[in-house]
């Protein structure tokens, strides 16, 4: 009998709601606490609400989902499958992923979870590219093998207005926090084995977001079943729109604009544009060039 496998990731990977379902994704939400209150990612006004708060200068800080939250998606997977494939954030940068392996204990079928070492699209298109090969009849084995195969592939960039978010949350180390103290130093960051490096370093914001968009467009060449995924706050959809067009103009990649993930934004603030490429289940880059506009 041919084994069912579901897929399972965490809100982070910025996943639109309608592209998880159509994919059959399910989705873990993380959480954002301002001023000691607690919500959880997909909040109606969740988004938006942590630009103002961070622009205010309010407290804002964020969790991983609870044990209980992971077993719950799991059994929800679990009712159309006879295995599940977990896809979260870098261990190195979030508790999710030990979350996600306490909760498969507890699980009514088998649970496997992927480390993907990586954030945002880096993380969605991988789980994405999972279910594509859930549903060409893949087995765990498979499924697990494609997710991993596709977070390795991927490449992501992003560029923040200031240091100041990922250095209070200790998402960076005390050497990249350095140069944001470099008068008119802009960095371009990256994911880099799974922790936030800087790449490259740049006088203005302009070049900044140019650099993260070249690289990803020289990537993008590079690979066989390439898809661009581009990310901002509440309130950037200009910056989101022309980073867009810019990724068009140097390539017909399938591009996929999406919100940050709110816990993600706490920690990297207004401002940030992120920009991945990855080598995708061509279902996956079929499905995306002809949904999109």
């Amino acid at each position: 009998m041919t084994q069912q496998v579901a897929v399972v990731t965490d809100s982070s990977a910025c996943l639109p709601a309608d592209l998880a379902a159509s994919w059959r994704v399910e989705v873990i939400p993380l959480h954002v606490i301002v001023n000691d209150v607690p919500r959880a990612e997909g909040s109606p006004g969740l988004d938006a609400d942590v630009v103002r708060a961070l622009r205010a200068g309010a407290k804002v800080t964020t969790s991983q989902p609870s044990v209980e939250e992971c077993r719950i998606a799991f059994e929800s997977a679990a009712q159309r499958a006879d295995a599940v494939v977990a896809i979260g954030l870098s261990q190195k940068i979030s508790g999710t992923v030990s979350a996600m392996r306490a909760a498969a204990d507890q699980a009514s079928v088998p649970v496997t979870i992927v480390d993907s070492e990586t954030v945002a699209w880096g993380a969605g298109f991988a789980a994405l590219s999972a279910a594509a090969a859930a549903r060409d009849g893949g087995d765990v084995d498979r499924v697990v093998a494609e997710a991993a195969r596709v977070a390795r592939s991927s490449l992501v960039l992003f560029t923040v207005e200031t240091l100041a978010h990922l250095k209070a949350g200790g998402r960076i180390s005390p050497a990249v926090a350095a140069i944001g103290t470099a008068l008119g130093i802009r960095p371009v960051l990256g994911m880099v084995d799974g922790e936030i490096a800087a790449i490259e370093r740049v006088r203005t914001p302009a070049k900044a977001r140019a650099e993260i968009l070249a690289r990803v467009a020289e990537r993008a060449n590079a690979l066989p079943s390439a898809a661009v995924g581009i990310v901002t706050l509440a309130g950037d959809e200009e910056l989101s729109d022309q980073a867009r067009f810019e990724v068009f103009k140097r390539g017909e990649w399938p591009t996929v604009a999406s919100g940050l993930s709110a816990v993600l934004g706490a920690h990297t603030g207004p401002g940030t544009l992120g920009a991945i490429v990855a080598d995708v289940h061509p279902d996956v880059r079929a499905a995306l060039a002809t949904s999109l506009p």
